[in-house]
């Protein structure tokens, strides 16, 4: 009994870091080496007021969404355990630890995440944000 416990065990640890944005290629990138049409997008603050309360933001604006979030929560109680960002198309899914900051921004198959939380509200010089770029597989 005790070896069927300890399988169970080990089989749930080991498959829930299959898909952690951690484990992606991922680099650091200053707010000046975006592409273009993300500084464009933070820097409007008409445009970005409009989403201020969103979490997942797809660039370009109006294009057809590739992806999807979904707060997974814990098995007790009523906290988040993680949000999963979900590849519509290929049907591929990643897991965002709880506590990165959003919005969790996605360009060109590429996922950008900053290292400061509420940027649209907080942050007044955005030239001082630092975003960490995952590669989406």
């Amino acid at each position: 009994m005790k070896f069927w416990i300890l399988l169970i065990t080990v089989l749930l640890f080991s498959s829930c870091g299959k898909n952690n944005i951690n484990a992606l290629t991922h680099t650091k990138v200053d707010f000046k080496s975006l592409p273009a049409e993300i500084k464009e997008y933070l820097r409007n603050p008409t445009e970005a007021q409009k989403d201020i309360q969103t979490m997942l933001l797809e660039l370009p604006k109006g294009s057809k969404p590739n992806y999807r979030l979904e707060t997974v929560k814990t098995w007790i109680g009523p906290w988040v355990a993680y949000e999963e960002l979900i590849d519509i198309n290929k049907n591929v899914s990643y897991k965002i630890d709880q506590g990165l900051p959003s919005p969790y921004i996605v360009f060109d198959d590429k996922l950008y995440v900053s290292d400061k939380h509420n940027i649209f509200t907080t942050v007044d010089d955005l030239d001082s944000v630092e975003f960490t770029c995952y590669e989406l597989k």
